[in-house]
């Protein structure tokens, strides 16, 4: 499939995103937030930037399109973490942007992040937020938002309960029932099916011996990559993750010959049966 194919999947879903408070459904399975026994372990590779003394690295995980509905896609930070790590990842998620501009988040400005009291492996979350005006699916992502940043920030708490201005409600958004605890779902509900890890967007990184890498839960393992320079094709392949989906692997190509300059870099599913694209991540990156 050409690039127009990709740019077009592209364009839809910011188009897509943007209006997103209008949806009255969308395609995400609801077991990305529901109980789950088996929870999934934080996927890796780690950070390449390093954290100073006052900070501490932390994930936080943002919404995207793709041919599967709505899924997630983390970002590192540097936070400091006070009061403690989980508040202050939750706060920075609520009341940041997130790098990539092709990723969005459905807390609406004006959210905040009262408190969170932690039980043995288990958080309370209480904030405050405006409307929400969302379909029961995307109510169902927006707290994975949280349950995916918060056991990440603190990996010793595996599910989260949710109070509003300190109190106990049936629902969010009145689809979603929040009086529940809530865990990771499975990594194939809830998380894109491919991301790049490295580069981070617009991150400087050594031309030579460059390596484009990432996660994966796709067919057969296969992961298409393409290089562009000012919108012009550069050079495209395919690699392999480790596994198969359902697995969620890690995948990497070295990509020789590339200049100093700016460059997008995609990473891309497409479907066995029929060439679709499934799922797509982007990354610019400045080569030097």
């Amino acid at each position: 499939m050409g690039m127009r194919q990709d740019e077009s999947m592209k364009n839809r879903s910011v188009l897509a995103l943007t209006a997103l408070f209008g949806i009255v459904n969308i395609s995400f399975g609801l077991s990305g937030c529901a109980q789950s026994s088996s929870p999934s372990t934080e996927p890796t590779p780690t950070p390449t930037t390093s954290p100073t003394v006052s900070t501490k690295t932390l994930a936080q995980y943002w919404v995207a399109d793709t041919s599967r509905g709505f899924r997630l896609y983390r970002e590192f930070v540097q936070v400091n973490p006070v009061p403690d790590a989980i508040t202050a990842a939750l706060r920075q998620l609520v009341s940041q942007k997130p790098s990539d501009t092709d990723y969005v988040s459905l807390w609406p400005k004006g959210t905040l992040i009262n408190s969170v009291k932690i039980d043995g492996d288990s958080a309370i979350v209480d904030l405050t937020f405006p409307k929400l005006n969302l379909g029961s699916e995307a109510e169902s992502l927006a707290i994975a938002q949280l349950v995916w940043t918060a056991t990440a920030a603190d990996t010793s708490v595996k599910k989260i309960s949710l109070t509003v201005n300190g109190e106990k409600i049936e629902s969010l958004a009145g689809h979603v029932d929040a009086t529940k605890t809530f865990a990771r779902g499975l990594t194939y509900e809830v998380l894109a099916p491919i991301w790049i890890t490295s580069p981070t967007e617009n991150q400087s990184v050594a031309a030579k011996g460059f390596t484009l890498s990432g996660m994966a839960s796709t067919f057969e393992a296969n992961v298409v990559w393409k290089v562009l320079k000012d919108g012009v094709l550069i050079q495209e392949g395919s690699t392999t993750a480790l596994e198969a989906a359902p697995a969620w692997k890690p995948w990497s190509v070295t990509i020789e010959s590339l200049k100093p300059g700016t460059y997008q870099f995609f990473a891309m599913e497409y479907s066995a049966k029929d060439g679709s694209l499934v799922a797509q991540d982007t990354k610019y990156a400045i080569l030097k």
